[in-house]
């Protein structure tokens, strides 16, 4: 039997002044703004890209191959960073996705420029990770909901702000510009990390990494975001390729299991899963992630299919969504901070996105632009008072030596909830939609649609069962 080493003493605890906050947030939001653009600012440049450099059956996994990386990788950032302290693993992550924006930038065909975002993608899953775990070591959980409104602010600056850069970029300079930007944004996130969290405790004992169980991580995930990237390809779920992902997967998982039950220092801790708080927190933030997610792909189709609108009015009326987000991200922020409270925000979310989507699916969107921004606009802020007050939630249930992996776990079922939700409404709509689309028979799409959104409530209201069951305990304050 392998000797179990006693867990690290807790590292002392440091004050930071409200403006040595202000400062590290700053620095955290721009580390986040440089893993979220990253997301969208390719997408609007894709066929300018493929044209370019050729290679055109491979121009999807240009995006795909960033998504995966950053995804795979978030777990394992943050347990490191729980191992060797936040700042040194930052520093690594900020420097190997500027390293891929060159390569990106310099790739002399489609393939390289694949590899090269799949290295970006591996610093831009530390860039996630660590940055929410840094706000749990500078502010007392009571305290920590108001940094959630402008972490969201950030996310959905870079999500609407991106594809709109990366089509300046391509119309007035050239797309490898949408890569040789992040240097200079970089270089300032790597100078804010470098010098305002000098002062972050790191652990007095020397780590011993669970190599085995990073690897079995990537090895395990990696197939099932595959496998979902070619459902998504193919509109259904009959691809055998796709199911022979899914069983490649789920062996290295059962192997990850195991391994992780006999490591000393586990990559992925098995305990947390223990924690009733934890368990339930994670499955909110999936099932909320799956209905956002998915509703952000699927609302424009809705509107550009059944309602008739043009691709540019369509994005427009999407800013309701991401306005309704932040500001609901915002406000549940400021109310945990005031109220020490979280479950009753969770259940507000839920309940209200699962009302929305039934009311949707009842009477459609595109005819009324009052009524798209009042249903948009809501369902964002039920994503926002549920996305906002999870991490709080999760950061005050686990030890807060296990603040990193836990948070990472909580953005990795997160994005993995966001990935499963488009896949499967994605395959549902696609194949409940005429042979030649909208055009052919626009009361067909109109009820595939119906029925998408149908699917999506019931997600919304398995979220809802989850948030009933989430206990609530009281936020750790300066004390």
């Amino acid at each position: 039997m392998r000797d179990t080493p006693a867990p690290l003493p807790p590292a002392p605890p440091v004050t930071f002044s409200e403006g040595e906050v202000r400062l590290i947030v700053m620095g955290l939001m721009l580390a986040l703004f440089l893993s979220s653009l990253d997301q969208t600012i390719v997408a609007t440049a894709l066929s300018t890209i493929a044209g370019d450099l050729g290679g055109w059956s491979l121009m999807p996994w240009v995006v795909s191959a960033y998504l995966i990386a950053s995804t795979v990788t978030t777990p394992i950032y943050g347990r490191l960073s729980d191992l060797y302290g936040r700042r040194p693993v930052l520093l690594a992550s900020i420097s190997l996705f500027a390293l891929g924006a060159v390569c990106s930038a310099l790739a002399p065909s489609m393939g390289a420029l694949v590899a090269a975002r799949a290295l970006q993608g591996l610093g831009g899953g530390g860039l996630r990770a660590i940055s929410l775990a840094v706000v749990g070591d500078i502010l007392p959980p009571r305290e920590r909901g108001r940094v959630q409104g402008y972490l969201s602010a950030t996310f959905a600056t870079a999500n609407i702000g991106g594809p709109v850069l990366g089509g300046l970029f391509v119309e007035y300079l050239s797309w490898q510009w949408i890569f040789w930007i992040n240097l200079p944004l970089g270089a300032a996130a790597f100078a804010a990390t470098y010098f305002q969290l000098r002062r972050l405790p790191r652990p007095n004992k020397r780590p011993r990494i669970d190599w085995l169980g990073a690897l079995l991580i990537l090895l395990s995930c990696t197939p099932v975001l595959i496998g979902i990237t070619l459902v998504q390809r193919a509109g259904h779920w009959a691809a055998p390729e796709a199911w022979g992902c899914f069983a490649l997967g789920a062996v290295f998982l059962v192997w990850l299991i195991a391994q992780e039950r006999v490591a000393p220092q586990p990559m992925l801790p098995l305990h947390l899963f223990g924690n009733g708080i934890f368990r339930m927190a994670i499955a909110v933030t999936g099932l909320a992630s799956m209905v956002m997610m998915s509703l952000t792909v699927l609302v424009p189709l809705h509107y550009q299919m059944v309602g008739g609108l043009s691709a540019k009015d369509a994005g427009l009326r999407m800013i309701a969504m991401t306005l309704g987000s932040v500001t609901g991200s915002f406000l549940a922020g400021q109310a945990v901070t005031r109220t020490g409270r979280y479950r009753y925000l969770t259940l507000i979310g839920s309940s209200t996105a699962t009302v929305m989507c039934l009311a949707i699916a009842w009477a459609g969107l595109g005819h009324s632009l009052a009524l798209d921004t009042g249903a948009t606009l809501l369902l964002g802020l039920a994503f926002g008072c549920q996305f906002s007050p999870i991490t709080v939630t999760i950061q005050n249930a686990v030890d807060p030596r296990d603040g990193g992996i836990a948070v990472a776990c909580m953005m990795f079922f997160r994005l993995m909830g966001g990935a499963f939700g488009v896949a499967i409404l994605s395959a549902l709509l696609l194949g409940r939609l005429p042979e030649h689309g909208a055009a052919a028979d626009p009361a067909a799409a109109a009820r595939a649609f119906s029925l998408v959104f149908l699917a999506a409530a019931g997600f919304a209201a398995l979220c809802l069962v989850a948030a009933l069951r989430l206990r609530e305990i009281p936020l750790r304050g300066r004390d």
